[in-house]
């Protein structure tokens, strides 16, 4: 897992930070949950591996600071099925998979790339989806300025039962409002945090 983390931050520093990021707040989010140790450690590295089929997609398009073509868009979509593809050549990953190829369905079935609704989203996917969003709107990117925790809380919400698993949202939010869930800043590659 961290050799293929290691090939994420060779192509692209940022998607490697926001791996680990994202594999903190799905932790926590899966503890919230009352889930089992083991199904909390598979959502952990689910979220390290969620973005590695994004060293399939041109540095062109993922640090592009205007708005994506539809084509481009195309594109980034099939980062999910990608990843799948990368993680199938070690069998002993495959149990990954159905959080990994699910983090951008949505609530409502409008996601991809499988536009699966609801329950029927597998629940790692569910909690990946929304510790990757929490971390993107938290995040400097090219294309979009930080936004603050509060707003970045609210947007959850606003989009709770549309989106998001509504139970999962009030979870988070709970969390990170109470201070459970700190907000995690950039980390440099294999810091000793990122390690543990």
């Amino acid at each position: 897992i961290y050799a293929l983390t290691a090939t994420i931050d060779a192509k692209d520093h940022y998607t490697f930070t926001h791996s680990n990021n994202v594999a903190y707040y799905a932790k926590k989010l899966a503890e919230a949950c009352g889930l089992d140790a083991e199904t909390v450690e598979i959502i952990r590295e689910a979220a390290l591996l969620h973005d590695i089929g994004k060293i399939s997609i041109p540095e062109a398009i993922l640090n592009k600071p205007a708005k994506l073509t539809a084509d481009e868009y195309d594109i980034i979509q099939k980062h999910p099925e990608n990843a799948v593809a990368i993680i199938r050549h070690l069998p002993q990953l495959d149990y990954l998979i159905p959080a990994v190829i699910s983090h951008h369905e949505r609530w409502d079935g409008k996601g991809y790339p499988r536009r699966l609704s609801g329950e029927d989203i597998p629940l790692g996917g569910r909690i990946l989806c929304v510790a990757d969003c929490f971390d993107a709107m938290t995040s400097r990117r090219c294309y979009q300025d930080v936004r603050t925790v509060e707003n970045a809380l609210t947007d959850l919400e606003v989009n709770a039962g549309k989106q998001f698993d509504p139970e999962l949202v009030r979870l988070f939010v709970r969390g990170v409002r109470c201070g459970e869930i700190e907000l995690q800043a950039p980390r440099s590659a294999f810091s000793a945090s990122s390690a543990s």
